[in-house]
């Protein structure tokens, strides 16, 4: 394609993209504050590890299912950001995985109702298969949706989307929280949980709806053609060329270790206090509260001064949430920390949603995407293991003071060694600039 060719398929783009952008807003808006609805019914912080405590008083185990969530998201993007790159329309990909992704809830209500768990090691089992089916198949559609939302959106109007999203989001969250307050109470154990999955399979569907009606233009540029063995091969050199994006991905990597101490507030407060699981719903709704308010203040900070300054008054939240659990003898007090916990929760994810997108150039935007979740993978994921261990080896306390040092030791890596991209051209990596015809 020549240069003036070239330069006409960009116009063509963004007008493309201006035509439909409000359209894209409202689809991408709805189908982010229907999804996060449905998680308000299954909260990783909140909702589930209380159903695990259920079967096992394994902190170990109870630790494992923000370790699936976690690692099921971040960890498969390498896999298929060479094959991302490739595609006209990141659109196909998210709806294969978007359709794998609510299935899990359904059949997790139907096992629940239909087979009544009698045997405790059978049922994590199967639990954990369909938790994973659900958390891996957003992790192989994550890559494309990021790059599919960056596409349809123009750089200066993402922290608006971005901060309405998780407000809306918030807001049916706090919805989501009310009515599982309500289930959680009215109903017997396990069919409380079961109308849980329920909902939250209903409402992901609803959301789905929304994801199918995104118009994504055809990429006017892609990235060169290779396999996936040069595609792997040449990642080391990206890195070691972009070294401020590497600097990124080391303080997100200590930032990672947050989840040590958070992945265990509900459980911490529940046994602590002997609390009943009512009160877990009342967590979710504060959590999401927090999440919801505090959403449209990050989303014009990143817009106006950066999503780097974002991500790093968001862990200061989280070193404040885990010093308040630290000291917290009242439930009242638990409130407060999980209402931090979400003003803390929407600045990461906001601010690493933003960042990552400003770092490179469109052609390689997720390889940037996928290096960035996959690469903190092990440690986002491992952390609550860890954390559990420790928990039960010495006392949460001490896994909390831990976190607070490894989180302190982040935010001095991000403020000195850290650039905020936006004021930096986006790094151009020679291997795939060559561009192919559409």
């Amino acid at each position: 394609m020549s240069k003036s060719s070239e330069q006409i398929a960009l116009a063509r783009f963004d007008e493309e993209v201006e035509k439909h952008y409000r359209w894209n807003f409202t689809a991408n808006l709805m189908e982010w504050t229907l999804f996060w609805m449905g998680m308000g019914f299954v909260s990783v912080n909140t909702v589930l590890p209380a159903f695990i405590r259920h079967f096992t008083s394994s902190n170990f185990l109870i630790g494992f299912v923000p370790c699936l969530n976690t690692l099921g998201w971040l960890l498969p993007q390498i896999l298929v950001a060479n094959f991302v790159q490739k595609l006209k329309r990141k659109k196909s990909m998210v709806i294969f995985a978007g359709f794998a992704e609510k299935i899990p809830w359904l059949f997790l209500f139907l096992a629940v109702m239909l087979f009544p768990p009698s045997s405790s090691f059978l049922f994590l089992i199967s639990f954990f298969i369909l938790y994973g089916m659900f958390s891996f198949s957003g992790g192989i559609g994550g890559s494309a949706w990021q790059d599919m939302v960056a596409k349809v959106t123009p750089l200066k109007k993402r922290g608006h989307l971005f901060g309405w999203r998780n407000f809306l989001g918030g807001g049916a969250g706090m919805l989501a929280a009310f009515l599982s307050i309500y289930l959680l109470k009215s109903f017997p154990f396990p069919r409380n949980f079961a109308l849980c999955f329920l909902f939250a399979f209903g409402v992901i569907s609803i959301s789905y709806g929304f994801l199918l009606s995104v118009k994504e233009p055809v990429s006017p540029v892609r990235g060169e053609e290779s396999s996936f063995k040069e595609y792997l091969l040449s990642l080391p050199s990206l890195l070691r060329g972009d070294k401020n994006f590497f600097s990124f991905l080391i303080s997100n990597i200590l930032f990672s270790f947050a989840g040590m101490a958070t992945a265990f507030f509900a459980v911490y407060a529940m046994n602590k206090l002997t609390l009943p699981d009512s009160q877990i719903g009342v967590f979710t709704l504060l959590l999401l509260l927090g999440q919801s308010i505090s959403s449209i203040l990050w989303g014009y900070l990143g817009n106006k001064k950066g999503y780097k300054l974002v991500m790093e008054l968001g862990t200061i939240a989280t070193i404040l949430a885990i010093l308040l659990a630290i000291l917290s003898s009242s439930v009242y007090l638990f409130y407060v920390v999980f209402f931090i916990f979400g003003m803390a929760f929407s600045a990461y994810l906001i601010s690493f949603l933003g960042i990552v997108l400003e770092f490179s150039t469109p052609e390689i935007r997720p390889t940037y995407i996928a290096l960035a979740n996959t690469i903190r993978a092990p440690f986002v994921s491992l952390s609550p293991l860890l954390g559990g261990f420790l928990a039960d080896k010495f006392s949460f306390p001490f896994v909390f003071v831990l976190t607070i040092f490894i989180l302190m030791g982040g935010i001095l890596y991000s403020v000195f060694l850290v650039q905020e991209p936006r004021h930096l051209p986006p790094y151009e990596f020679r291997r795939y600039l060559a561009r192919k015809p559409t």
